[in-house]
């Protein structure tokens, strides 16, 4: 079945915003290009706001596909476009004063040139690797069904159903590390909401927040009176509210212990105390992800997470970094399964202070009654100690 990517932001990010404004000539910007095989055509512009979008303007293209748009820009603030035509989209993010060109030699999903506009750039890079690895999954799944109605060997199918997992995961990666690494361009609340076709969620669901957190937290510093910032903190902020609600806890009964307690924020900027896994048998971990061994070191840990989880280990995870988006990326890609924080603030965190870590990675064993029995144990030795308390 032929699969068709568009963009939409989330249905929560609905807000009354009004667009269209004429304004003075200093909030425009100047849209002209060409694209082959338009000639003579109606060629759409469409502004894409919160909660819908709308149609700007049109203009039909001449005799070789060559069209010009000026672009109101009320607000004086970067806007999300898409330019239609015959089934095709680019889409586009303008700001005053740019004087953007658009070229394509065909059907967009297969490419399309971009000039006069970072930010455009930068979203026709999210486009081309959603609509490229739709097309990539398209094919094989393609190649699946026609086996299937061959009756060709499961062998066979098992290959492409694992050749389509590998690229779909593939493209994900692409995307989150896109997010990442812009996270401070509008370009990166438009990867936000880009989805493959059949998906729901950006990557892992519920803990996808935190990149929506990222990007509000990046973006107001550059964009901060962004109508797509708005939104999206709105979004963040409702969601924020749903997961309170939802995990709030009575932690009650609570007794001393010899071990000093902790307080650190997770993921989500939600303060979370070491004392909560009282009762429970505790590996206090510390670690980096700038450290070349920490997915190694952490593989070793979710071993012990399966087979101990369910019998009362848990484990409270302390990062000394000071990149929120290496940590935050190195959380979601390893999918640690533990409550993990960080305050960024390194090596002088008081943590570090508090347990007298000299090196990373350290880690300190608490049993169910409060007390540190071991620290710094790996392996086979920590295998060992969890047999001997659980």
């Amino acid at each position: 079945m032929k699969r068709h990517l568009y963009f939409t932001l989330a249905a929560a990010l609905v807000v009354a915003l009004l667009a269209g404004v004429a304004s003075c000539g200093r909030d425009a910007a100047k849209l002209t290009g060409r694209l082959i095989g338009a000639g003579g055509k109606t060629i759409y512009l469409d502004r894409v706001i919160p909660g819908g979008g709308s149609t700007v303007d049109s203009v039909v293209s001449d005799a070789n596909g060559k069209f010009r748009f000026r672009v109101e820009l009320a607000d004086r603030q970067p806007t999300i476009f898409n330019l239609r035509y015959d089934g095709g989209m680019v889409p586009l993010l303008i700001s005053p004063g740019e004087k953007v060109s658009v070229m394509s030699f065909g059907d967009t999903s297969k490419g399309y040139s971009i000039s006069g506009s970072e930010e455009s750039e930068l979203v026709a890079r999210v486009h081309k690797i959603l609509s490229g690895g739709g097309a990539s999954l398209d094919s094989i799944s393609g190649l699946y069904a026609m086996r299937s109605a061959r009756g060709r060997s499961d062998v066979v199918r098992m290959d492409l159903s694992k050749a389509w997992s590998a690229e779909y995961y593939r493209i994900k990666r692409e995307q989150i590390r896109f997010i990442v690494e812009h996270s401070s361009s509008l370009a990166a609340i438009y990867a936000l909401y880009q989805r493959l076709p059949g998906d729901e969620v950006l990557f892992n669901g519920d803990t996808d927040y935190v990149y929506y957190q990222m990007v509000a937290d990046s973006v107001h510093r550059r964009y901060p009176d962004s109508r797509y910032l708005a939104a999206l903190e709105r979004e963040i902020e409702a969601n924020r509210a749903r997961r309170d609600l939802a995990g709030r806890l009575a932690v009650e009964g609570i007794s001393e212990s010899d071990y000093p307690d902790l307080e650190l924020p997770n993921m989500y900027g939600q303060r979370v105390r070491l004392s909560e896994t009282a009762g429970k048998l505790t590996v206090l971990d510390f670690w980096s992800a700038a450290l070349p061994a920490s997915n190694l070191n952490n593989a070793d840990l979710k071993e012990l997470w399966g087979e101990y989880a369910d019998r009362g280990l848990t484990v409270y995870q302390v990062s000394l970094d000071t990149s929120k988006p290496l940590w935050v990326n190195a959380v979601q890609e390893q999918k640690l399964p533990w409550t993990t924080v960080c305050d960024f603030r390194g090596e002088g965190t008081m943590a570090v202070k508090l347990y007298n870590v000299s090196s990373i990675p350290a880690n300190f064993i608490i049993d169910g009654e409060g007390n540190i029995v071991a620290r710094d144990l790996y392996g086979d030795a920590l295998v060992a100690k969890i047999e001997e308390l659980l």
